[in-house]
């Protein structure tokens, strides 16, 4: 009977031996399908994590450029009506210069030719009625001596 008690408690050692090394087995198995999901998990949550922050990114970067670009537009709007004002204002005075000017001076130069006329012509008219005075008086002199 001792023998068979000593040959069941080595049995049962035995079977408690298998049962924990197949038990520590299958822990082993657990802990690394854990891990296996556990980096499957932490991989997936990391690629949302990323994908979630470069769409934020790029959304920030394109209400930023969005900002940026009204800025610049309106800038460029600004400076585009400034400038058009000084165009403008360039256009009159050179429409100034290169038309109403030489116009004034052409109406200055026809009042100057009208002048020299008139004294030329107030010159011709005196020595005409001049010469014509003399010729009458010469004529009504010799009228006057022929009768």
């Amino acid at each position: 009977e001792a023998v068979v008690s000593t040959q069941s408690t080595g049995e049962e050692s035995g079977k408690r031996q298998v049962e924990e090394r197949r038990r520590m087995e299958e822990d082993e198995i657990w802990r690394q399908m854990v891990n296996c999901h556990q980096g499957t998990m932490e991989t997936y949550l990391e690629d949302i994590i990323s994908r979630s922050v470069s769409r934020t990114a790029d959304e920030q970067a394109r209400t930023e450029i969005h900002a940026k670009a009204e800025k610049i537009n309106d800038i460029a709007y600004d400076m585009e009506s400034k400038r058009d004002r000084l165009q403008s204002e360039n256009m009159v005075a050179e429409l100034v210069y290169s038309f109403l000017l030489p116009e004034v001076e052409k109406e200055t130069l026809r009042e100057n030719v009208k002048r020299e006329q008139r004294r030329h012509i107030l010159a011709a008219h005196s020595v005409i009625h001049g010469q014509a005075s003399g010729i009458e008086k010469e004529g009504g002199s010799s009228a006057d001596s022929g009768n």
